[in-house]
């Protein structure tokens, strides 16, 4: 692999969700759900994370049970894009990384695509990307089901054997190895595995780790 096609996944990846963002996404669907399925905070709260934990996706638990929720409705209610931008919290040496890493760049994220467009914007790191690709790009489908890797790579004209995952989550990362991928598991939560040629607890151990496979460019 002389240049590789780098996915990066969004949240907690490119920047730190934990600051606050998830937490606003998180009340915002509850209260979504609250209003539109006529429940109670609590019993709306625990239908979101039943959903996550049960699909990987409350969007998915939405398709699943609930056909008569608008899913673009549900997903714009749900990212309040004023107040997650002013918790944007950049992770350090992304930048710097971005520029030296050799090869085309997409991001590839369970959110959708104007919230990916935005917080990437926000970042200043947009001129670094090929792609900006959200949920709605690859069908309203979600990290890891198989095909929103196939649909990604195919909007980047690539095989699947030429890209490299960058995910904070172990699930997606073994679905994107299964499909012939490389991986780096990204965070503080990383550990190695099996299926992860790559644990990189920040930027600076990920550009090392690209640095030993020649994929740096010289300073």
């Amino acid at each position: 692999m002389n240049a590789p096609v780098w996915l990066f996944d969004l949240d907690n990846t490119l920047h730190n969700a934990d600051a606050g963002i998830f937490l606003l996404i998180n009340h915002a669907m509850t209260d979504y759900l609250a209003g539109r399925l006529n429940l109670p905070h609590d019993e709306a709260s625990a239908i979101r994370e039943d959903y996550w934990h049960r699909y990987g996706a409350t969007l998915a638990g939405l398709q699943i049970h609930h056909p008569e929720i608008d899913i673009v409705e549900f997903l714009t209610q749900s990212h309040p894009m004023p107040q997650i931008l002013e918790k944007l919290t950049p992770i350090e040496r992304t930048q710097t990384l971005l520029g030296r890493l050799k090869g085309r760049k997409a991001v590839f994220s369970n959110g959708p695509s104007f919230y990916v467009q935005a917080v990437i914007e926000n970042l200043g790191i947009r001129s670094y990307f090929n792609l900006l690709a959200g949920t709605d790009d690859f069908g309203f489908l979600y990290k890891p089901n198989r095909q929103a890797y196939l649909t990604v790579c195919q909007l980047l004209e690539t095989k699947t054997q030429n890209c490299i995952m960058v995910d904070d989550n172990a699930d997606n990362l073994y679905a994107a190895k299964q499909l012939g991928m490389r991986t780096a598991w990204f965070g503080r939560k990383a550990r190695d595995l099996p299926f992860v040629d790559c644990t990189a607890h920040d930027m600076a151990a990920l550009e090392n780790w690209a640095a030993q496979q020649g994929w740096l460019e010289a300073v």
